[in-house]
């Protein structure tokens, strides 16, 4: 006796797995929950300086007066300058370290923690007086003052002054303009 193989005319599919759609809609909930609980990393440098008022210039880019805050992205080395009128510029750098939870793969947890979190980096900077900024603001006070002394009091060819109108003056060429002594 031989065997023949069965031949069927069709194709055969897997079963769907039926889900309740309530199932579906809990689950479409729990996954939009998920993507807004999501946190946020805040990453910012804040600035100070004694004294403070300082321009605060970061990477070429003008940022504001100190004290100041900035927000940043990428940690490294950054290019800081301060100005400041009657003090030394500097012309330094900041460093902001990443931290361990920001290496690749865990800012992905970082970020998907249902929380927010906050860095702050402080950098601080002491500026130092320009002694020539006011030994040069002292010598030209001192140079103005002696030429203001040097003037002459009245200058030899000007007229002399005009008599201030008074109001009793003024009563009396009215009343001399109408004849009246």
């Amino acid at each position: 006796m031989r065997l023949m193989p069965i031949v069927h005319s069709g194709s055969i599919a897997p079963r769907a797995a039926s889900v309740s759609p309530a199932l579906q809609a809990l689950a479409g909930l729990a996954l939009a929950a998920l993507a807004l609980a999501a946190g946020c990393v805040r990453r910012e440098i804040e600035v100070t300086s004694t004294p403070p008022g300082a321009l605060l210039t970061l990477n070429g880019r003008e940022i504001g007066r100190t004290p100041t805050r900035i927000e940043f992205t990428f940690d490294g080395m950054y290019d800081v300058r301060l100005k400041l009128a009657g003090y030394e510029s500097v012309a330094g750098s900041g460093d902001s370290n990443m931290p361990v939870w920001d290496f690749m793969g865990a800012d992905l947890v970082a970020e998907m923690v249902p929380t927010d979190i906050h860095r702050l980096e402080h950098w601080h900077f002491d500026l130092v007086p320009d002694d020539d900024a006011n030994a040069s603001l002292k010598d030209r006070a001192e140079a103005a003052q002696r030429y203001v002394e040097a003037l002459p009091l009245v200058a030899p060819d000007a007229p002399a002054p005009a008599p201030t109108a008074t109001p009793e003056a003024k009563k009396k060429k009215k009343a001399a303009a109408q004849g009246n002594p």
